[in-house]
């Protein structure tokens, strides 16, 4: 993914997971989709083994956008344009899918938005997810392993919650970090199946 330098990439790789951001960026474009979808979009395609071309992505991004065009001009305290952050945000996407580390999260809004925007976020994000690994996968999808299959009948279900559930809001904010973790695990999983090692070439000269 190009477009953007070294410097640039690390400097915005400290805002791609600000969810208020992506929110002021969908509004300007008067986006039809939400922006936890666009997040589990761009994972579950990446999970699926996908690699996308810079023209691919901001294709993909338009069509999630509902727009012909991205709006280029710097806004306010926002450090780049939309273009440069989205590709940063596919950059630090499947760096986060590769690392060691699991450091992998999901794009929701903060702990302390109300509990009915975090639940709808999750839906949201989880639907992206199984359509971007849909596209990826295709009929791969029904030779995955038996785990695998059971994960997507999971987040299928998930992808259906109520957002407009009455739980008292403790246990709602307990049950929306054990779902998050559980989806975070999944697409771990996901991409591990799906994202094979390549030999190791470097022992060859």
């Amino acid at each position: 993914m190009s477009g953007i330098d070294e410097n640039d990439t690390q400097r915005l790789q400290e805002v791609v997971y600000d969810f208020d951001l992506w929110s002021d960026l969908h509004g300007r474009h008067g986006a039809i989709n939400h922006p936890s979808e666009l997040h589990g979009l761009l994972a579950g395609e990446l999970a699926a083994g996908e690699r996308l071309s810079s023209e691919r992505w901001e294709n993909l991004v338009l069509e999630h956008l509902g727009c012909d065009r991205l709006q280029e001009e710097e806004q306010g305290d926002e450090p780049a344009s939309p273009r440069a952050l989205l590709h940063a945000f596919y950059a630090a996407t499947l760096a986060a899918l590769q690392s060691e580390d699991m450091d992998f999260r999901l794009l929701l809004p903060p702990e302390q938005a109300p509990l009915n925007q975090r639940l709808e976020a999750l839906s949201n994000w989880v639907r992206g997810f199984l359509e971007g690994m849909a596209r990826a996968a295709g009929d791969g999808l029904s030779r995955a392993p038996d785990d695998i299959r059971e994960l997507v009948r999971d987040f299928v279900a998930i992808s259906q919650v109520d957002s407009d559930a009455e739980d008292a809001e403790e246990d709602g904010d307990r049950d929306i970090e054990e779902i998050s973790e559980y989806i975070r695990v999944g697409v771990l999983n996901v991409f591990a199946e799906f994202n094979h090692p390549q030999p190791d070439q470097q022992t060859l000269h």
